[in-house]
């Protein structure tokens, strides 16, 4: 199958990708038949790949389905994929790989780990050809410490990538940030 072809498949797949308020606004996909099709088709494709060797193909294949295995609940195969995706990767994929992965490592329940990677993220978005990234780690680095109730440092996490989805005027992103905000408050943290 064509990247192409598998690019379509992921647009009609998100419709029913829905981040939970219920569980701390974890993705989640309303139609598990549909999701388990389009890993299949991912899988496929990543075979066909090996045997050519092209690594552009590989590290969007293997960063999309760890992705895909994430929010299907399957960590462990997440973790696998996406641990390929950011060895195959460098300068942006990699970081957008090591936030997919530190996202696996907090559904895995390792959150821990995924603070760590958040960090170094963070850390890698500090120089500036990456810093168009940094609200993304942020974003994610403040979910997790959601998940681990230290509502404080999650706040500010959440406020630094507020500011930076102001100065980019990304409406979605913005909103993102602000349900992740009102998400605090729910859950008895900051006013």
């Amino acid at each position: 199958m064509k990247i192409d072809d598998l690019k379509k498949k992921l647009v009609s797949l998100q419709s029913f990708i829905y981040f939970d308020e219920n569980n701390f606004l974890r993705e989640k996909c309303s139609n598990e038949d549909a999701l388990q099709r389009v890993i299949i088709n991912f899988e496929r494709a990543i075979f066909e790949c090996k045997n050519w060797s092209k690594t552009e193909e590989l590290i969007f294949l293997y960063g999309t389905i760890g992705n895909l295995y994430r929010i299907k609940g399957e960590a462990k195969s997440a973790i696998e994929a996406l641990t390929k995706a950011v060895e195959l990767s460098e300068g942006n994929k990699q970081i957008v790989n090591l936030i997919r992965l530190g996202e696996a490592l907090k559904y895995a329940e390792q959150h821990q780990q995924a603070l760590s990677t958040f960090n170094a993220v963070i850390d890698q978005c500090a120089i500036e050809e990456h810093s168009q990234l940094l609200d993304f780690a942020f974003q994610h680095k403040g979910k997790c410490l959601l998940e681990l109730e230290e509502m404080s440092a999650a706040n500010e996490c959440f406020r630094k990538a507020m500011d930076l989805r102001v100065r980019k005027g990304d409406e979605s992103l913005i909103n993102s940030t602000q349900r992740a905000l009102e998400l605090i408050k729910l859950h008895g943290g900051l006013e």
